[in-house]
């Protein structure tokens, strides 16, 4: 694929890939890298601008529960962790070094085997969170003044975006990385994911024009039961929501990835808007968990209130998940995924139950990343000749203004506005 840097401000469409720390867990039995947006990102970046984001020190400080990322080119990332850190957890988190930054997952499984999120194992997610920033401070302080940075600027949130122009097969491509994460390691806190505008995220794609682009969202390599059990390869998974999103982005993909030779999955029903869906699901497991305190408050031997708070445990590590991660309004309006109305189209990655039976959780490597990037080579060109017709149909489905739509959004998500 041939990547370097666009003399343009702005391209003709956007693709846009973030990494949610902690995101791992969902109910039914879903499990995922969310990372691997952030990672396919990072690679086109690296592409247009060369950097080694090569992991070589990590200090983990067992008084203050710091822990921080270096990276070989001089980037720098700082996560804490809410419960501190072990001597013990110190000596693991440097196994580490010699990763790539970009692969934040695997890296963390490399130093403490999983991952979970909702405050149920801070560490690794702040460890993930650290080499995540190491990898966008390498651009950064490598390339000074050539790429667009912006912090979430939420409360609470310590991750940050990353953009630039590049022209990718010849065609000029406003590109965003996005890094979701939560102050302490207790993620998932999504609500800047996809290609959501709202706060400093907004401000930037309105300078990288990604706020009027047709996009390609890269979102994680996941194990959904319903879709993925009895496969026995791993296969790209375009979605979308015919009635809200964009089919010329998502014909784009699945077309790309037919001449990459790529084996494709697509739905065309994903991503429902306005039923409420995340406040029903919210409300069901808030009742499972109350169903089981009341159990528990009666429970009487050792064994019961055992079984009872393991129980409580996998719905906290696993099931909430998939409630945590968006605000119930937001989710309404732009799906799981983060797809602006009319703008986009997701790609991803579906698990074979083979390798969910040996690995449990998935992990994005660098061959997954050179998948993802070989649809992607054949698919920006497709889009790019069909631009116009994607373009009018974003502009269609977005029928009410930009400044209107956002303050549904901050509302959504409680965020003030001014």
């Amino acid at each position: 694929m041939e990547v370097k840097k666009s003399s343009g401000s702005k391209g003709i469409l956007g693709i846009s890939g973030h990494a949610g720390a902690g995101h791992v867990h969902s109910h039914s039995g879903f499990v995922q890298d969310d990372t691997a947006g952030f990672a396919v990102i990072a690679c086109l970046l690296r592409r247009a601008f060369p950097v080694c984001t090569t992991i070589t020190a990590v200090e983990a400080d067992i008084d203050t529960g710091w822990i921080t990322v270096h990276t070989q080119d001089g980037g720098t990332g700082a996560a804490w962790a809410r419960r501190g850190i072990t001597p013990h957890e110190a000596s693991l988190c440097r196994r580490v070094i010699g990763l790539d930054g970009v692969y934040s997952q695997s890296a963390a499984f490399a130093a403490f085997g999983r991952i979970y999120g909702q405050g149920c194992l801070e560490l690794p997610v702040a460890l993930q969170t650290a080499a995540c920033l190491a990898v966008m401070d390498t651009l950064e302080k490598r390339y000074p003044g050539q790429l667009h940075s912006c912090p979430e600027g939420m409360a609470g949130k310590v991750g940050r975006c990353l953009g630039a122009v590049l022209d990718i097969q010849g065609v000029p491509v406003s590109v965003l990385a996005i890094l979701n994460a939560n102050e302490g390691g207790i993620g998932p806190d999504e609500d800047l994911e996809g290609n959501i505008m709202l706060g400093p995220k907004g401000a930037l794609m309105e300078t990288l024009g990604l706020d009027m682009l047709p996009t390609i969202i890269l979102e994680s390599k996941a194990y959904v039961p319903a879709i993925c059990k009895g496969r026995e390869e791993n296969s790209l998974w375009v979605r979308m929501n015919r009635e809200v999103d964009n089919p010329v982005v998502y014909d784009a993909l699945i077309q790309g990835i037919g001449r990459a030779g790529l084996a494709c999955l697509a739905a065309e029903d994903a991503y429902p808007r306005g039923r409420a869906e995340m406040a029903e699901a919210t409300r069901r497991l808030g009742e499972r968990i109350a169903r089981l305190g009341t159990s528990l408050a009666r429970a009487e031997t050792a064994r019961e209130k055992v079984a009872l708070i393991a129980e409580l445990a996998l719905l906290v590590s696993e099931d909430a998940g998939g409630i945590s991660f968006m605000s119930s309004g937001l989710h309404d309006l732009v799906g799981g995924g983060g797809l602006m109305p009319g703008s986009a189209a997701v790609l991803s990655m579906a698990v074979s139950e083979a390798a969910i039976r040996v690995w449990k959780i998935p992990a994005f490597t660098a061959q997954d990343s050179d998948v993802y990037l070989a649809a992607l080579e054949q698919a920006v060109p497709i889009l790019a000749a069909n631009i116009q017709a994607a373009t009018e149909l974003l502009k269609a489905r977005q029928d009410f203004s930009a400044e209107k739509f956002s303050f549904l959004l901050s509302s959504s998500c409680g965020i003030a506005q001014g």
